[in-house]
């Protein structure tokens, strides 16, 4: 048994966290990042409003024993290019379980009975923790241009829901694509912010996946592995995406990685992506 490991918000990385705690029978340790009480627990209890419906293991650490307690920061690791490969294949048996009923959740009733794709083309937000911006993560939309007519498109990426709102509407255009909260469900329009749980049941409703690492890729590795999933990642950022694909396909799930970095020829990178979905679809 690991230590305890600590989380200090509530996004990718700490769904990650979530599975591994799973993984090594630990708890999770809320100890956000705020100088003064009040903050401190603001913020806990933010976190622990976002991760509860992923994870039944987390601890509220009082302020004035924060840096007193033993943990792991798994995170702190990943990012540091520290963590081994080894964990992995732990991580790959941590199914994480809603702890709560579902049925109250939206329905995205839009997506009922159809063969649902996710595809996440770009980063419009980024915590910039990754080593790698949200630009360098991103990819022009032509290279997705493959999927047009595989399925009904979803789109799965983050965005703002002013500033971005233009930029999501033109892509919803070109791509006929299905945004969540677009047309139904609108409180969960732009995903930033929103909790995960309330993506539940578009997630169940999914066929595949293809698009760049993010939130959604830990929620579907940790929930959802099952669903057939191209990650595609800058190869200068922290994560081994190939080591993690590996240890799911180990347990027999359908994950694979594609690499790309500034060198990358866009049309052969499309190509190759095309040819891996048809493989998995």
């Amino acid at each position: 048994m690991k230590k305890n490991i600590v989380v200090r918000s509530s996004f990718g990385h700490e769904i990650m966290a979530c599975g591994f705690a799973n993984a090594f029978d630990a708890n999770v340790l809320v100890i956000p990042n705020k100088e003064t009480k009040e903050e401190y627990e603001a913020e806990q209890e933010k976190i622990v409003h976002n991760l509860s419906f992923l994870s039944d293991k987390l601890v509220k650490v009082p302020f004035d024993n924060r840096e007193a307690v033993e943990y792991w920061d798994i995170i702190g690791e990943l990012k540091a290019g520290t963590l081994s490969d080894e964990v992995w294949a732990d991580f790959a048996q941590a199914h994480l379980m809603p702890t709560e009923p579902t049925d109250h959740l939206p329905q995205f009733a839009g997506l009922k009975d159809k063969k649902n794709i996710l595809m996440v083309p770009q980063k419009l937000i980024s915590d910039g923790e990754c080593g790698v911006s949200a630009a360098q993560q991103s990819l022009n939309p032509q290279v997705f241009n493959f999927l047009k007519g595989k399925g009904n498109l979803v789109l799965g990426q983050h965005f703002h829901k002013v500033n971005d709102l233009g930029t999501v509407q033109a892509l919803a255009k070109e791509f006929d694509m299905y945004v969540p909260g677009m047309t139904e469900d609108t409180e969960v329009f732009s995903i930033r912010g929103v909790q995960h749980k309330m993506y539940y049941h578009m997630y169940n409703q999914l066929a595949a996946s293809v698009g760049i690492a993010g939130t959604h890729t830990w929620i579907m590795l940790t929930m959802f592995p099952e669903i057939p999933q191209i990650i595609l990642y800058n190869r200068n950022g922290v994560e081994n995406w190939e080591a993690i694909a590996a240890a799911f396909r180990t347990m027999g799930k359908k994950i694979y990685t594609i690499g790309f970095d500034e060198n990358t020829d866009m049309a052969k990178l499309s190509q190759e992506i095309e040819a891996k979905f048809n493989e998995l679809i």
